[in-house]
């Protein structure tokens, strides 16, 4: 039977979190991500496999948090991850331990706890599997101290024994203490804080900074009969203007010298900007290219040549250097000055 307090919206929500976390840990330095699932019903199990920075080999098992409060603008200093469901026979420690022992045989290296905000993930705690116990039980002192001590005022329940079921807890602004035995605790990592790996951009073969494509290595995707799946991605808004301009402009043929090939149907060349969309969507910026130049632009070993090669074409579009002398003829005409040889 379905948890009545899982809604739709709360399924939605948790597998946008996960479709996201690949990314999230290629961008903090991570390579060689497979995302492992299992489906229970509406809800899944996650495992990522990966080589952290440091070249070791890690399986997280993933554990999404929840935040609960009536009050909306208090919901994001609240958080908190189900180490499993429930336990056995009032057995607090006996049921950690054997969840963990069925992970460690699994191959589970470490927990990754888990917290969505918007767009971005707000924490991503990763916690080597052996130290999860040890975690769990200061929390649980920490917790059961201050209640004694009346610090915590009519609140008598334990954060980390949740009705049923242990928990670990990321923030509560109400108790900092019990948050503070999970990141002193030696060996925790919040991957939300580690900058963004330079890497993934200097080994991606296209990226939306630098291309116009979808970004996808074709030869590694596909499926038959795959479920649909809700996504975020992140890009760079471009002018729409600029690609018809440019499309107009090249008259349904190659821009790039020596080429010049044509297809009698739309949709054929690419638009593809020069500097980055990041950094310029001009129109004397971008080239139309046909697929194959496109790629080349992209992935070729001399393609720092092919783009300045088109650079030089493309600039005979921009406006006039003087002030006040308007555009540039090429600009105005869509007919380029001469190349330079």
């Amino acid at each position: 039977m379905p948890r009545s307090f899982r809604t739709e919206e709360s399924f939605a929500a948790e597998r946008i979190t996960r479709d996201m976390l690949p990314q999230f840990l290629l961008e903090r330095g991570y390579s060689n991500v497979e995302d492992e699932r299992k489906s229970f019903g509406a809800t899944q199990s996650q495992v990522i496999h990966a080589t952290d920075e440091s070249g070791n080999r890690v399986a997280l098992s993933v554990r999404l948090c929840w935040r609960h409060s009536d009050r909306r603008e208090a919901r994001d200093h609240y958080s908190a991850a189900q180490l499993l469901a429930k336990i056995e026979n009032n057995d607090w420690l006996g049921s950690i331990e054997r969840k963990l022992a069925n992970a460690r045989r699994s191959g589970i290296t470490h927990l990754l706890l888990v917290q969505r905000h918007g767009n971005a993930i707000q924490y991503a705690a990763e916690i080597p599997i052996d130290a999860v116990l040890p975690i769990w039980i200061r929390q649980r002192d920490v917790s059961e101290g201050l209640i004694r001590s009346g610090a915590l005022g009519a609140r008598m329940k334990n954060h980390a024994m949740n009705g049923a079921s242990p928990t670990v807890w990321l923030q509560d602004p109400k108790a900092p203490d019990v948050a503070k035995a999970l990141w002193d605790y030696p060996g925790i990592r919040d991957l939300a804080r580690l900058p963004r790996s330079a890497r993934l951009v200097a080994n991606a073969p296209m990226n939306d900074s630098i291309d116009d494509l979808a970004g996808t290595p074709y030869s590694d995707i596909g499926s038959d009969g795959g479920e649909r799946m809700q996504r975020i991605t992140s890009g760079v808004r471009r002018d729409p203007r600029v690609r018809q301009a440019v499309l107009a402009r090249s008259r349904a043929a190659c821009e790039r010298l020596n080429c010049g090939v044509t297809r009698p149907y739309a949709g054929f060349l690419d638009v593809h900007h020069i500097l980055g969309a990041e950094k310029s969507d001009r129109v004397w910026n971008c080239v139309a290219l046909c697929p194959n130049c496109h790629r080349e632009a992209h992935a070729a070993p001399d393609r720092d040549a092919i783009n300045a090669d088109l650079l030089v074409f493309a600039s005979q579009f921009a406006p006039a250097a003087e002030p006040g002398a308007g555009v540039s003829e090429a600009a105005a005409t869509g007919r380029p000055r001469a190349r330079a040889a």
